[in-house]
């Protein structure tokens, strides 16, 4: 029976280390470093997010009722003026400078026009506020009733498309700690154009929404935050919406198995900003790659 000698011993470890190292070193693929998440259930939210603005829904614009020649209104924006609060006197006939050498005209004592406020509120705007000659039908001041606040929100056509009333709406960054809660009353029937920060023409559509309640720090006129709830789920599987991306026309995933992408078609639901729901192809606590870089193929090595 053949013995190998300890030269042949050595030199066959020695063959097979090599062999080793350059499995390891050079013919091994290396990993790629991904970033991963489970596949998990919970609420989901499908929304409309936008930016908006409070008004109060009530206004009323005081206007010059006669030509004439205005008081001065020493009232600020702000003040809360009852109903038939005066606010200003015009003067249809005001005197005129005449001339010193000659007979002077007879007095004539004009009957001014005083203006009431027509409704209790907050005075929000003085249009005119120093003594002056106006024109009938002038805006002097406008009073707001704090009692009805709104938000106006506009969105893209083609989400007013989905936006019926009565949808739940949350109000976020308006200033407080908590959202506040408020409900889509209409949707204006005609849309206008708008100009984006990027400089590309939109066609938009206002959205009014009315708070459950009104908070005390908020008033007219105030920039907020709205998401409209197009869709709620509970209990959805869902993934984070990084981890989706197109191959061809369907939408799919890589799954980490046995440490390898694996590339999967998947059915994709609804939809949030940051989520999305799968309603076919994956299974809770499933281990998906997030921004699945280009060095990434169906069966490549992954470190996470």
């Amino acid at each position: 029976m053949y013995k190998p000698t300890r030269r042949q011993v050595y030199i066959a470890f020695g063959l097979i280390a090599v062999l080793v190292l350059l499995y390891f070193g050079f013919l091994r693929e290396s990993p790629v470093r991904v970033e991963a998440e489970k596949v998990t259930r919970g609420d989901l939210l499908e929304t409309v997010d936008a930016e908006g603005k409070t008004r109060y829904h009530d206004r009323y614009v005081v206007t010059a009722p006669v030509s004439g020649k205005m008081s001065r209104i020493d009232l600020h924006e702000g003040l809360n003026v009852p109903k038939g609060y005066p606010l200003t006197r015009i003067d249809p006939a005001p005197p005129r400078p005449t001339d010193p050498t000659s007979q002077p005209a007879p007095e004539l004592v004009p009957s001014a026009y005083p203006v009431f406020a027509p409704e209790s509120g907050k005075l929000t705007r003085v249009f005119i506020s120093s003594e002056r000659i106006v024109e009938a039908g002038t805006p002097i001041v406008e009073i707001s009733k704090p009692s009805k606040l709104e938000i106006v929100v506009d969105v893209l056509s083609s989400d007013a498309t989905q936006v019926k009333p009565n949808m739940a709406v949350i109000v976020e960054n308006w200033g407080g700690k908590e959202d506040l809660s408020a409900r889509v009353r209409t949707v204006e029937p005609q849309a206008f154009t708008k100009v984006s920060a990027l400089g590309v023409e939109e066609q938009r559509v206002d959205v009014i929404a009315d708070f459950l309640e009104i908070p005390d720090r908020i008033g007219d006129n105030y920039r907020v935050d709205v998401r409209i709830v197009l869709w709620e789920g509970k209990n959805a599987l869902q993934v984070p919406s990084n981890a989706l991306f197109r191959t061809g026309e369907k939408w799919t995933v890589y799954v980490i198995e046995g440490g390898r992408a694996n590339l999967r078609e998947v059915e994709v639901g609804h939809r949030s900003p940051d989520a999305a729901e799968i309603v076919k192809g994956l299974s809770e606590g499933e281990l998906v790659v997030l921004h699945p870089p280009n060095t990434v193929s169906d069966g490549t090595r992954l470190d996470w």
